[in-house]
């Protein structure tokens, strides 16, 4: 039987695919593969590439950290953030995480530290970086 991948933000659903050969995870332990009749699984994600494979061909959705849960066929991940890297280019890519760096160096560097507005910028940071790292995993294929 086939998997289904569904990663789901704060602000909805992010990424959703049915009959997928494989699944990878960018786990808090490494990278791990889910394939279809794997055991119940609960793990905790790292920012990185969630890697969606069907056919021979492969997608690539950039997350932040999160967690994982992977029940019969079914593999639901929850996070803060998730890109499409397909739907993004490269430069697109580089210029957010630029952005994100300089808006995090002056967060901390300001005398009014907000620690959930640094957090955030983290955040947007360590997903353009995934994203980043992401797509130049498919061109190098």
């Amino acid at each position: 039987m086939p998997l289904s991948l569904e990663i789901v933000t704060p602000s909805g659903i992010a990424y959703k695919r049915d009959s997928l050969d494989a699944v990878s995870l960018p786990a808090s332990d490494g990278e791990i593969q889910i394939l279809p009749g794997h055991i119940p699984l609960i793990t905790i994600l790292d920012a990185g590439a969630v890697l969606a494979f069907s056919g021979g061909s492969e997608e690539s959705v950039a997350i932040d950290e999160g967690y994982a849960r992977c029940l019969g066929d079914s593999i639901s991940v929850l996070t803060e953030s998730a890109i499409d890297v397909q739907q993004f280019d490269e430069d697109e890519m580089q210029k957010a995480r630029d952005a994100a760096e300089k808006a995090l160096e002056e967060a901390k560097n300001s005398k009014d530290l907000d620690e959930e507005e640094i957090e955030r910028l983290e955040s947007r940071a360590r997903v353009a970086i995934a994203g980043l790292l992401a797509k130049s995993r498919r061109r190098k294929q």
